[in-house]
């Protein structure tokens, strides 16, 4: 490549990537924007695009010392196509006089000692100061106006509306590459964040706004606490979602929170209460309404309906799905639409068709799984699970082996509760004696997921 490649949205949420965003060292960020490419991109070619020798690159990457010339940052930020929103430092003009520290300094820094500081503590443990640090930014920015609406109930216009938007969208795709388990702190302080700023809200059409962000917000951490194992949890926080999905009257955000629960009705068994679930959900996004979602919920309804051995309901609903995908635009509709790429819709019909044992099951997974990409983990956890039950239905033991460990390895590493619940359904169908095949398979799939 001659230069560097322009990203989505996703390729700048991996938490390597932030994280070196977070230290606020350019080296660390190259060397992670290197890393995150498959094939890793080589010192040499990144050494081209910003002009330097290889052995300067080595050197911006390990040194302890921070660059802070502004001129310099702004000219790698450029070359790589950082997104400007990420950057703790403004690519607008700019003095190349470093010698004032100011410019690493967060643009909260005029926060009044006397102030509550649990509301600063919440303003950084949500994220909102990295993308507002420079020494230039002016008064009146968006996160002044933020911090201003948290801490001294300065009325909340849309400018700040658009910045908890787009936080509670970066946590719907975070959740797609970190461990559940790690984002409940975040999703907490998120929330807090928009709770205090309906208190300082004029305009009705600007609380709806922020109103259905706390929806979003819930329906993510009932889908987070769930995959944790906290099904109580879980399940209230989907209540109160549906009281916000009435209250604003959004039928897409209910039928959110009812998919969600319909997963955790499946890991009980309750095949029968999820399919309800999904009925439900289903009413709630009729004729050409928030197709993604349709497609979503149509995808969810064939994997309940061929676990209760209706065929044609089954592939009916995959029939449904496949149609609203075709007009779907997930990465835009919603924020809990972004992960449905058509990638997760061969998925779940792999699911059904295993569940249907159907002809093409085991053919689709294959095709599937070559069409992942590297970062898809927790998707390929749960298609070698639905594998690995094609491979016991075949008697093929030994396939069913090599493929449940995968899984297993991958389902913890990630936490993708779908896919242990797929592996234990497997295993709870597997005699516990300890001798044939059969038992020691089982064997094999509790030791995978501890």
């Amino acid at each position: 490549m001659s230069e560097a490649p322009l990203h989505d949205e996703e390729f700048w949420l991996r938490p390597e990537i932030l994280r070196a965003l977070q230290d606020r060292h350019i080296g660390r960020v190259m060397r992670a924007y290197r890393r995150a490419h498959t094939p890793e991109i080589k010192q040499v070619d990144l050494s081209r695009w910003i002009g330097r020798t290889q052995g300067q690159l080595s050197r911006i990457e390990r040194s302890a010392t921070a660059v802070t010339d502004l001129n310099k940052l702004q000219e790698w930020a450029a070359v790589l196509k950082l997104p400007e929103r990420l950057l703790w430092f403004s690519m607008a003009g700019g003095s190349t006089d470093h010698a004032h520290q100011d410019e690493a300094e967060p643009s909260l820094r005029n926060i009044e000692e006397g102030h509550d500081v649990r509301r600063r503590d919440l303003l950084k443990a949500a994220g909102i100061t990295a993308a507002a640090a420079s020494a230039d930014l002016a008064i009146n920015t968006p996160w002044q106006r933020l911090t201003d609406s948290v801490e001294r109930g300065r009325p909340v216009d849309d400018a700040t509306v658009r910045l908890m938007q787009d936080r509670t969208a970066d946590l719907f795709q975070t959740e797609e590459t970190v461990p559940a388990r790690q984002l409940l702190s975040s999703l907490s302080s998120h929330e807090e964040v928009l709770q205090a700023l309906l208190k300082n809200v004029r305009s009705e059409q600007v609380r709806r706004s922020l109103a259905v962000s706390l929806g979003e917000t819930k329906v993510l951490t009932g889908w987070v606490l769930f995959d944790v194992g906290k099904d109580n949890e879980a399940a209230n926080v989907w209540r109160e979602t549906l009281k916000i999905a009435k209250a604003v009257d959004d039928g897409a955000l209910a039928a959110c929170a009812l998919g969600y629960w319909s997963y955790l009705a499946s890991s009980r068994n309750d095949t029968g209460p999820a399919a309800k679930l999904l009925q439900q959900a289903h009413e709630l996004v009729p004729g050409s309404s928030a197709p993604a979602t349709r497609s979503w919920i149509a995808a969810r309804q064939s994997e309940e309906l061929a676990r209760l051995g209706d065929d044609t309901g089954a592939l009916r609903a995959v029939e449904r799905a496949m149609t609203a995908f075709d007009f779907a635009r997930p990465r835009t509709e919603r924020p809990w639409t972004a992960f449905f790429s058509a990638s997760r819709l061969g998925g779940m019909t792999v699911s059904a068709y295993t569940t249907l044992r159907h002809s093409d099951a085991e053919s689709a997974a294959d095709s599937l799984l070559r069409s992942l990409s590297p970062r898809d983990n927790k998707v390929r956890a749960i298609i070698l699970a639905d594998l690995a039950t094609t491979a016991v239905t075949n008697k093929d033991y030994d396939r069913a082996g090599e493929l449940a460990t995968l899984s297993g390895r991958l389902t913890v590493q990630t936490e993708t509760t779908l896919a242990k619940s797929r592996l234990l359904a497997l295993a709870s169908t597997l005699p516990a004696a300890r001798n044939g095949a059969e038992s020691a398979l089982r064997e094999k799939i509790v030791s995978a997921l501890h």
